[in-house]
């Protein structure tokens, strides 16, 4: 019986979830965009205004495996934007993602290395754009679309687990 309870107790704690067991770490929300995509842990840090390199840090520094946010699939995307927008606390403010071309203008990479997708419908029309003085990846009110910010702005930070 102890271990039947046991086992009903990690259940709940780890949160099933179709088939799938994720934990996320406090103050983490947990993303399940369909089966073909993992679900995903995220955390909107709202609790002061970062510059994209102390936000990358920052995310990094929450626990290991922490990075800033890598909105690649679609689905994950379209359900961050969903999110927002049922936040109205939210709708008023930009948020550094882990996208930039500070390493090479114009080659937009995600903080792993892997090339951001361009000329899709997550960028905002006629974004990227700024040259050298717009090199960090955000995603900016009202629509939440990828734009290119400008270096040292302070928004809001989305971290992943």
């Amino acid at each position: 019986m102890k271990a039947f309870l046991c086992l009903l107790a990690l259940g709940i704690f780890l949160h099933i979830h179709e088939g799938q067991a994720i934990w996320c770490p406090p103050g983490f929300e947990s993303f399940y965009v369909g089966p073909e995509s993992p679900e995903t842990c995220i955390k909107f840090a709202m609790d002061v205004k970062r510059e994209w390199h102390e936000a990358k840090s920052y995310c990094e520094s929450l626990l290991p495996g922490g990075y800033l946010a890598k909105l690649d699939e679609a689905n994950l995307h379209w359900t961050v934007i969903s999110y927002i927008r049922s936040h109205p606390e939210m709708l008023d403010e930009g948020f550094h993602i882990g996208c930039t071309d500070e390493v090479t203008e114009g080659t937009w990479l995600w903080t792993d290395g892997l090339p951001v997708e361009m000329f899709t419908g997550h960028w905002y029309p006629g974004q990227p754009d700024g040259g050298q003085k717009e090199n960090f990846g955000c995603l900016y009110y009202d629509d939440f679309l990828y734009s290119s910010c400008v270096n040292g702005q302070r928004l809001y930070t989305i971290c992943m687990f």
